[in-house]
This record gives C-alpha cells, sequence and structure tokens, in this order.
C-alpha cells in the first residue's frame, strides 16, 4: 500500500497539483496552494511553478519527502490545513495577527508588500505615492480576502471601493476603464504590469511592509522547526535570494 500511495504521489507532482486532498502519509509533504497569484504560485502549461515551487523542490528533497501539491480554493486554505488535509500552506500567504492566531507562521521567505497597478492614461510618472495619491478617491479594485482589502478599507474611505474575486478579472476592469488603481500584492503587481505593459503601468515600490511565510499547523512543532532551519540556511548561502531573483528580477 505505501508503494501505491508513493506512485500516486510521484504522479501527482509530475502532473503539478491534485484536486483532491490526499490521505496523510509520512513519506509525503501536502502543500496546499492556490495557484492564482503569478508569480509566487501560478500554473504554466499545466505544471505548477514560481517562487514557492521552486522553494516546495527544495523543501521535500531536504526532508525527504515527495511533494504533493493540493489545489485549494483561498478562503479554505487554513481549513484544510487545521482539517489535516494539507501539511503546509505555499501560497502567496502573507503573516497577519489574525492568521497567528489558527496557525504557525514559519520565518518569512521574503519581505513584501502591497502596490498599485494603474492604466497607462490615469498615472502618475514620478511614483507609486503620486499615482496613488491622484486615484485616491476613484475607483480603487481589490481582491475579496486579501490584505489587499484591508488595506483599501482603511486607507482610502472616499474611494468608491470594487471587490474582485481574481486579480485577473481585476485586470480586466482595469484594462477596459471600469476601475482607476488595483491595489494588490507587489510581486503580483510586477508581474501583471510586466503582462501589460502596454496599458498598464506599476512602480518597483511598496506601500506597506508585509512578509510572506508558509503556514503549518500549530500541533506540527517538528515541522515548522524544520523549515525556520531552512530559511535560515538559504537566506545566508544565497539560495533565497536566487530562487526570488529568477522570478522578480527587481527583488533585492
Amino acid at each position: 500500500m505505501k508503494k501505491i500511495v508513493g506512485l500516486l504521489s510521484i504522479v501527482a507532482l509530475l502532473a503539478g497539483c491534485v484536486t483532491q486532498p490526499v490521505a496523510p502519509n509520512p513519506d509525503v509533504l501536502r502543500v496546499g496552494i492556490s495557484p492564482h497569484s503569478q508569480p509566487v504560485i501560478f500554473k504554466q502549461g499545466g505544471a505548477i511553478v514560481g517562487i514557492e515551487a521552486d522553494y516546495a523542490k527544495l523543501i521535500g528533497e531536504a526532508l525527504g519527502k515527495e511533494i504533493c501539491f493540493v489545489e485549494v480554493p483561498w478562503n479554505k486554505q487554513i481549513d484544510y490545513l487545521e482539517q489535516n488535509k494539507t501539511d503546509i500552506i505555499m501560497s502567496n500567504m502573507t503573516v497577519t495577527g489574525a492568521r497567528n492566531i489558527r496557525i504557525n507562521f514559519a520565518t518569512p521567505y521574503m519581505q513584501s508588500g502591497l502596490s498599485g497597478l494603474f492604466r497607462r492614461d490615469a498615472f502618475d510618472p514620478t511614483g507609486l505615492l503620486a499615482s496613488t495619491i491622484i486615484n485616491q478617491n476613484k475607483r480603487i479594485g481589490y481582491v475579496k480576502g486579501t490584505t489587499g482589502e484591508i488595506f483599501v478599507m482603511q486607507r482610502f474611505p472616499r474611494g468608491e471601493k470594487k471587490s474582485f474575486s481574481s486579480r485577473a478579472a481585476a485586470v480586466k476592469a482595469l484594462r477596459s476603464g471600469k476601475l482607476d488603481m488595483f491595489i494588490s500584492g507587489a510581486p503580483s503587481v510586477w508581474w501583471l504590469s510586466a503582462m501589460n505593459e502596454s496599458d498598464l503601468v506599476a512602480f518597483p515600490d511598496v506601500l506597506n511592509a508585509e512578509p510572506l511565510a508558509w503556514g503549518v499547523r500549530k500541533s506540527d512543532a517538528a515541522l515548522l522547526d524544520q523549515l525556520n532551519t531552512l530559511v535560515a540556511q538559504w537566506a545566508q548561502d544565497g539560495t533565497s535570494k536566487k530562487i526570488i531573483q529568477n522570478w522578480i528580477s527587481i527583488f533585492q
């Protein structure tokens, strides 16, 4: 039975994702992902790729475990982890006090933040802050259930706030003139700007500080310790910088 489960896990890894949770297995690390956050974790040609996919491969090698990606709706990530349907969340998750009540976070692997995406006919070329100011009372978009939503609600009281189910939907609205500014995680904003450079613009700056980290169950202290050791090692030997700069060339 162990051999069969192992074979299924290898097939899952090669396929890039698993649509249904798999049973706990000491030889498999079940990674909860919501693969819609380019360039952190996303699908490309049917495979799971991105910054955290690269990290997952290294974690599997370091721990001697097969990596099994489990696709999870973003708003169910912590639920799946608590219900033992996944072992770790690697899905562009920001460390927040509310989330930390339910799960533990490993040492952040990246210091990120929120940034703004603008149409080329509605931004200030002097920078992010100026572009944000001229659009602060206009139509401002965010993805529901993210830290971008909290930021928009707190910082733009006079703006017309618009909620979206995905970054793709928000970008579509921005490009079509139904939105004036989109607030989201900086890595995704920079990626979306690059993919739509004829219409949209972003700046290599952030509006706040938001650490990205991996979440584990409160009861899984052993995995937390292992992850913290790996994050420290990779920060020191340059592995993390190499992974992140491969996907985000402007990362310092």
